[in-house]
């Protein structure tokens, strides 16, 4: 019997470097409790002779005696003879140490270390990372650490002096490039993602990315622009056009004889971008990508009944009613984008949709024809969520025990298998134990949910379409995606022109600028098997949820959903441009946030011998934050903050003194209430 045969019938089976574990089967095994993390290792010699270790020390006679107890090994004749055959698995070698790199402070002061490995398996090498605390003791977890990036004293100088700084994948890279006589830099956790505690030292640097040329090394680079493309004075990504897969720069400089000229005729060459959504993968990767995870989907087979095919003439031909899940909104069983630019209330529209569909309460006007579970898989934003949800339950009374599950984490559902089993089985678990059925799965959002692909790829967004309706079919259930619109937000969806192909119902949200309360329009976009076109009103309706009846942003309020019976939805669209970056824009929402602060949280002082109504700069800034919205980068959210504070009081729109703030209206401003008018103490 093969060794894998063996390990699956032991139990708790998995293959580690080429070798397969299982449970040990000997009956004394930790104590008599069992072998409850697989510590057998079965293998077989080329003979097929098997082959057994307990790395918990039970004696090869014990395992030999058990394993055939279970009626796993042919009947020998003398099972002593064959236990002398039986060798010892070869010795393990340990992981050799190759390089270690230190990163340090502005001061050269270490922080944490990285350290690469040289292994004997199939992986060929490993990695190792310490924290160092102020004393200069390593210790292995990283948890606490001050994260930097590589090179940061060189990084430092670099934004003093106006020099590119080369953004490479790994340490090994960035030093064949540093060899060059350019800055190189890089983060401590390679492709894995890019640290938010390292945006902030790469702030108003011009930035060079070089990935690795794969995909993986391409999705890093979208990864990195992500992060870095509202911080930064510009940001090219850099293809050094190397012939083999998996290389990098230091190829590029040890095996090419790559020099700084060829480097930066190659980065003078490469235009630069402004999006991730700009990044594109060379063609000739595409060939070597990941298998997509629709490839390798395996849900419980259903065996087909044939039923012959029915052949109708077409004068007996006629439709079929609709079923609507949210009547003349989202069929059932359909497959439902809701999309918009940031801060467009997308995600609370999104959870009311849930709230209306697990109570039965109509949506925006709407009826709900079918009441049923929902599963939220909340992978953006979700660490407000839960202000979100005790505002809508507030507003709505919604009962306590209302069927809707959330998922706070990120699943890839473009190219993990794993992920997507999980998810299945997570989900088939809580059917179980409900004992319920879904009727809608949301994803908030697309992004979060596609594991750094390529959204205007046929292939990537072909693999996720295909994951989402294999999740669609097997719970015969509406699922309903939160996407963003594309930079022109008149044209659509974000991304490849397939998703629009794919849904039956396309939902825009309309956000009416300078509306207050808040305010828009749900547009019926796309109705495949219904009337689109439609568009209802909603306004945002702020809600306290602190006991206290303090409002703050640090979960006292949020916000819920209610239809505008009396709205003018026939009006031209008034939607927040795309680019909600562009200073006016901003300084418009900073100076809203201002005054609405004031009404809140004002309070009359005398300062400076001006008697104001005045509020703290953080009650400010947290309106400003929450205006803004949770699908903003904290990185670009800062810089937001930061600028429009300083032009704002450039423009002697607001005066700051201290930790407080007061507005100034000038009298265009339409002021008339002298509670928010700076008033002159005369000494």
């Amino acid at each position: 019997m093969q060794a894998e045969q063996i390990a699956q019938a032991l139990g708790n089976a998995k293959k580690v470097n080429g070798q397969w574990m299982a449970s040990c089967p000997v009956s004394s095994h930790g104590q008599g409790n069992g072998d409850r993390n697989p510590s057998l290792c079965v293998s077989e010699t080329d003979e097929g002779k098997p082959l057994f270790k307990c790395f918990s020390g039970c004696s090869q006679e014990s395992v030999f005696n058990a394993v055939k107890d279970y009626g796993l090994l042919p009947d020998l004749p003398n099972p002593t003879d064959f236990l002398t055959q039986i060798k010892p698995l070869p010795k393990q070698q340990e992981p050799v140490l190759e390089q270690e790199w230190h990163y340090t402070d502005e001061d050269g002061v270490v922080q944490h270390i990285k350290q690469r490995y040289k292994t004997f398996d199939s992986k060929g090498k490993t990695y190792k990372q310490y924290r160092v605390d102020e004393n200069g003791r390593r210790h292995a977890s990283m948890t606490g650490a001050n994260i930097v990036p590589y090179n940061l004293p060189e990084v430092d100088f670099a934004r003093k002096t106006g020099r590119t700084v080369f953004l490479c994948e790994g340490e090994k890279a960035a030093d064949a490039l540093k060899s060059l006589g350019v800055v190189a830099t890089c983060t401590h956790n390679g492709a894995s993602n890019f640290p938010e505690d390292v945006v902030k030292h790469l702030v108003g640097l011009t930035i060079a990315i070089v990935p690795d040329n794969d995909t993986v090394g391409w999705e890093y680079a979208r990864k990195a622009v992500a992060a870095l493309k509202s911080v930064t004075k510009s940001i090219r990504v850099v293809d050094l056009q190397l012939n083999e897969i998996k290389e990098d720069a230091y190829e590029f400089v040890h095996k090419y004889h790559g020099d700084k000229d060829r480097l930066v005729d190659l980065t003078k060459a490469t235009q630069a971008v402004i999006s991730e959504l700009d990044v594109t993968t060379p063609a000739r990767l595409f060939g070597v990508a990941e298998t997509p995870v629709s490839q390798e989907l395996e849900l419980p087979a259903v065996t087909p009944v044939r039923e012959g095919f029915k052949l109708e003439a077409w004068d007996d031909i006629e439709d079929e009613p609709v079923e609507w899940l949210v009547q003349g909104v989202i069929p059932q069983r359909s497959f439902v984008a809701l999309y918009a630019p940031p801060a467009s209330f997308k995600s609370f529209v999104a959870l009311d949709i849930a709230e209306c569909i697990a109570t039965g309460r109509a949506f925006l006007g709407n009826q709900i024809s079918k009441q049923g579970a929902v599963l939220y898989i909340a992978g953006e934003g979700h660490g407000g969520i839960g202000t979100r949800i005790k505002a809508l339950k507030i507003h709505h009374g919604t009962p306590e025990g209302t069927p809707v599950y959330f998922l706070r984490r990120q699943v890839n559902l473009r190219s993990s298998q794993t992920d997507l089993k999980d998810l299945v089985a997570s989900i088939d678990d809580l059917k179980a134990i409900h004992d319920i059925n879904f009727e809608m799965i949301i994803i908030d959002t697309l992004a979060r949910a596609f594991g750094g692909g390529n959204e205007n790829a046929s292939e990537d967004m072909g693999a996720f379409i295909t994951a989402a309706g294999a999740i669609q079919g097997k719970y015969e259930c509406s699922l309903l995606v939160v996407h963003h619109a594309g930079k022109d937000a008149t044209k659509g969806l974000r991304g490849h022109s397939s998703l629009l192909g794919a849904v039956d119902t396309e939902l825009e949200i309309i956000r009416i600028e300078g509306a207050q309360p808040p305010k828009g329009i749900l547009h019926i976009s796309k109705q495949k098997d219904g009337e689109d076109g439609q568009r209802i009103g909603f306004r945002m309706v702020e809600v306290t949820t602190g006991s206290s009846g303090v409002i703050d942003f640090e979960g006292a309020s949020s916000l819920a959903v209610e239809l505008d019976g009396e709205m003018d939805t026939d009006r031209p669209n008034q939607a927040i441009p795309p680019n909600r970056t562009g200073a006016g824009m901003n300084q418009r929402l900073a100076l809203s946030c201002l005054h609405d602060a004031i009404k809140k949280f004002g309070e009359m002082q005398v300062v400076d011998g001006m008697r104001n109504k005045c509020i703290k700069i953080d009650q400010w800034r947290d309106e400003f934050k929450k205006r803004m919205g949770s699908d903003v980068m904290p990185a670009t959210l800062n810089k937001a903050w930061y600028r429009v504070k300083a032009d704002l009081a450039d423009l002697q729109k607001v005066i700051i003194y201290g930790e407080l703030c007061w507005a100034v209206y000038a009298d265009d401003d339409g002021a008339k209430s002298s509670n928010s008018v700076a008033v002159q103490i005369k000494k």
